[in-house]
């Protein structure tokens, strides 16, 4: 007899539990049971009995997942199984199936998930006194369903925008700023609480117009537009984050080093605050390099000898951009000497990235071959860039992209209910 062990045990009960949701148990219920069955509810022209509701709620309370009364938990079933009727109706309006090719791979998969053969989970099956044929369409039904609303999800999908982006990172400002430090200056416009509301706009637009002066001018010109402004300018020196209201971490949480943060109010007044130097914190930081290269591809006849002859060159003070313009069968690059601009080594291709991280500045590499050829390398420059604005949004843009898309199912899930027809007889 096929046994399977614990972890393959649970594997399959939980997904043949998940399964029951997605079809019905008409098939598996015997004649003299139907005798006995009774309809729990009429969707559209088909209609959901009470053999299908209760198998599922014994497995949800043997496997610890039921939750309530009983009669929370049939209203709970019997609505999942209304709406998994209505979506399989309306798969079957818009043509939507599943091939038994489709359906065979998903059934190999599962078996192989599990360490089985096909055969072998046939076997596993029925020793769990599960029906194979009925886990099979079950698994139609989930693939059904799934091919549905991945149909709906991609005409549907709206792009999000970088004010949605920047809106959820200021939302996190607090979490995402956890034990960073900054060092800063503020400059700072006096308007307590209990002036004015004429007073208070004109000094925040004030405050507003300094910002726009100060944006890229020479110390002596920002000292001398602080003045004329009735602003004062103080070092704050380094600062926890945990020590910075909220509305400054909110302000900080977009900011470069060297740049300003839009003006910023608090009860004493508006702020513009200039991120000097930034520590700790979770930074995703890259280096990069301003690399030159002279490629000459494999088509070529003796390619590897004439690099080492250009390398020659080049060491006996020959100029490396004439002869990578002359020479060099990267022609992008070629037209400016040879030069790739400042580039991430990972986006190079593993030879070259290996060479660019690993050469001495203004060191003219031996010969490198690659894919495209054998290549003359030299890094100019190294930096590092700290990438942890671009990571932050594109973790935002994740967040947010599975939040349309699951507020979108949702919506559109809700629309398809209100226009079936549903009559409860529990």
């Amino acid at each position: 007899m096929m046994t399977i062990n614990k972890n393959n045990q649970h594997f399959l009960r939980a997904l043949f539990s998940t399964l029951l949701l997605f079809s019905l148990f008409n098939n598996a219920v015997s004649a003299t049971e139907r005798g006995l069955d009774k309809i729990v509810a009429i969707v559209n022209d088909d209609v959901v009995m009470f053999s299908e509701i209760k198998p599922i709620i014994l497995r949800m309370k043997q496997s610890g997942q039921a939750k309530g009364n009983d009669q929370s938990l049939v209203k709970e079933v019997l609505d999942k199984i209304i709406l998994d009727k209505i979506q399989l109706q309306h798969a079957k309006r818009v043509g939507i199936t599943i091939k038994e090719t489709t359906l065979d791979r998903a059934m190999n998969t599962i078996a192989a998930q599990n360490k089985l053969s096909l055969a072998q989970l046939k076997i596993a099956l029925r020793n769990e006194g599960l029906n194979y044929n009925q886990f099979r369409n079950n698994l139609r039904h989930k693939l059904t369903i799934d091919a549905l609303q991945k149909s709906q999800r991609g005409s549907s999908q709206q792009k999000i925008t970088e004010s949605q982006i920047d809106d959820l990172i200021r939302a996190e400002s607090l979490n995402l700023s956890k034990n960073t430090e900054y060092l800063l200056v503020d400059i700072f416009l006096p308007a307590a609480n209990g002036i004015s509301v004429e007073q208070f706009n004109k000094t925040l637009i004030k405050a507003q117009q300094l910002r726009i002066k100060l944006v890229g001018q020479s110390t002596d010109r920002k000292i001398r537009f602080i003045k004329q402004f009735g602003a004062s300018k103080q070092n704050l020196g380094w600062k926890k984050s945990q020590e910075l209201s909220p509305a400054f971490i909110r302000a900080l949480s977009l900011l470069g080093v060297g740049e300003l943060t839009d003006v910023v109010r608090d009860a004493r007044g508006f702020h513009i605050l200039k991120l000097l130097e930034q520590r700790g914190g979770s930074r995703k930081m890259s280096q990069l390099a301003k690399v030159r290269h002279i490629l000459i591809p494999n088509s070529e006849p003796q390619a590897r000898e004439k690099a080492i002859q250009l390398r020659k060159q080049i060491l006996a003070g020959g100029n490396f951009a004439a002869l990578a313009r002359t020479h060099s069968a990267d022609t992008g690059s070629a037209q400016k000497g040879g030069d790739l601009g400042i580039m991430d080594p990972g986006s190079f291709v593993p030879p070259f990235a290996k060479a660019v991280t690993s050469l001495a500045l203004n060191t003219v590499s031996q010969p490198i071959k690659t894919r495209f050829g054998w290549h003359l390398i030299e890094v100019l420059e190294r930096k590092t860039s700290d990438n942890t604005r671009e990571a932050l949004k594109q973790q935002a843009q994740e967040i947010l992209t599975k939040k349309e898309l699951s507020n979108n199912t949702k919506s559109w899930l809700q629309g398809l209910r209100d226009q079936a027809y549903i009559e409860y007889r529990l």
